[in-house]
């Protein structure tokens, strides 16, 4: 019998216990026997797009087969989930999704093509970014306190942009808008880096982001960083003062894991976290995504799969208390 060449110990011994005598199980070819495909459940140069880029060359240079990325960022993620769970179950599409395509959009939007609870199957976590509450230097914005007090003092004259309505990063804000007393628009955009060009354009006043693809132009200037929205400051913007440190226990980011589609081959999955995992703890690509704001984690498949049924009922019951829906 020819098995996945790369499968670990425990999925071989996965196998040999279901294992039925036959000429199609004797015929099963080697995996990966040709390029694997991520879909990314939001746009280029996004955190999760790093994510899946960076991990996967290195788990294609094992596996030598190519790690093909396609964005489809659009809806929340909607489309790129749809993609993935209508995908043959063989563990050759995955997807990169976090909390907006998982456990956002199920709790926000009615009548989504797919369950996700039942249609796709946690791998394992890849990794998780603060965001930063960034101005264009135009508006006049030094600290969180002046925004905040413009913000209240001018009603209806604050705007601000996301990666799509019903993204991690427009709970975040609208969870900030609740606690600090203010009314801002909403501008929803088809990714963050998107929304982030009219920032830098000044066409937009602010917006939540994750710190990587923001870095750069604070660091030039270009942004003005308010604050963080980490329980602690971050370790690339230590004089940039948290949300928390104004209002207390506010915390908000993005989490971000790798998915199959339901049906694919426990073993193959199973195989497919462990390569993951392995490739998470490469010491030159943590201290890459590090540098990007990004914490790498790869934790394997239990303990992610409980970590998303408890990140469920928290965004179920913080988006019934801001009342946010998406027809």
């Amino acid at each position: 019998m020819n098995l996945p060449r790369f499968l670990s110990r425990t999925a071989w011994a996965m196998l040999a216990a279901t294992w039925v005598p036959g000429a199609a199980m004797a015929q099963q070819p080697e995996f990966p026997a040709h390029s694997v495909k991520l879909v990314v459940a939001n746009g280029p140069g996004s955190a999760p797009d790093l994510l899946a880029r960076q991990v996967g060359n290195l788990v294609g240079r094992d596996w030598k087969q190519a790690i093909v990325v396609e964005n489809k960022g659009a809806a929340g993620g909607v489309a790129a989930v749809d993609a993935v769970v209508k995908a043959q179950p063989d563990g050759y599409t995955l997807l990169v999704g976090g909390d907006s395509a998982i456990t956002i959009m199920p709790n926000v939007q009615r009548n989504l093509p797919y369950d996700v609870k039942n249609d796709l199957v946690p791998v394992t976590k890849l990794g998780q970014s603060d965001f930063v509450l960034v101005a264009n230097p135009r508006k006049g914005f030094k600290t969180l306190q002046d925004f905040v007090a413009y913000a209240k003092s001018h009603p209806g004259k604050i705007n601000y942009a996301s990666s799509g309505t019903g993204g991690a990063q427009h709970l975040a804000m609208e969870q900030f808008k609740q606690r600090a007393g203010f009314f801002a628009t909403h501008i929803p955009y088809r990714g963050g880096p998107q929304g982030l060009q009219d920032v830098l354009a000044g066409q937009v006043d602010v917006m939540l982001i994750a710190i990587a693809p923001a870095l750069t132009q604070i660091q030039s200037g270009k942004l003005t960083a308010l604050a963080v929205s980490g329980l602690q400051r971050h370790a690339l913007l230590p004089q940039v003062q948290t949300l928390a440190e104004s209002y207390k226990g506010f915390e908000a980011g993005a989490w971000f894991g790798l998915f199959a589609p339901k049906g694919t081959p426990a073993a193959v999955v199973q195989a497919i976290a462990q390569d993951t995992d392995k490739a998470l703890k490469d010491p030159e690509l943590r201290k890459s995504l590090l540098q990007q704001g990004i914490t790498p984690v790869g934790e394997g498949q239990q303990l992610f799969a409980r970590q998303i049924k408890t990140e469920d009922v928290r965004v179920a019951q913080l988006v019934r208390s801001i009342g946010l829906s998406v027809e």
